[in-house]
């Protein structure tokens, strides 16, 4: 899968058209906490894990709540479209028919049986 394909479906609706401002919104905010809680790290060499936890179950929590509040009023997703019939390709030679078979047939003297002599 392609990364813009990726990019992409992050950030657009159910239709894979609709910019969501949401999500990425919800997205920046992930980002900037998680360069601020290790910039945090970096300056005072201390982690409390359980504040982290908190935090960032609080944020992922509120940027699943704008999502899916937001659901509403995004369009629905497109339908797939039927699947379309393949050509039968013409350009390819057709095989020839076979209209003569070379057979040989090797006998060796020595392998024939021999009627008896009498």
């Amino acid at each position: 899968m392609h990364i813009q394909r990726i990019i992409k479906d992050w950030f657009t609706g159910p239709d894979g058209e609709t910019q969501d401002p949401a999500r990425f919104l919800w997205f920046v905010g992930v980002i900037t906490f998680l360069v601020f809680s290790g910039i945090e790290v970096y300056r005072h060499d201390k982690f409390d894990l359980v504040q982290f936890a908190l935090a960032y179950s609080g944020l992922l929590a509120a940027g699943a709540a704008g999502v899916k509040i937001k659901e509403s009023t995004e369009p629905s997703p497109k339908p797939p479209a039927p699947p379309q019939p393949q050509p039968i390709p013409t350009s390819a030679p057709l095989p020839k028919p076979v209209t003569q078979v070379n057979v040989t047939v090797r006998q060796d003297d020595d392998d024939l049986p021999r009627p008896p002599k009498g």
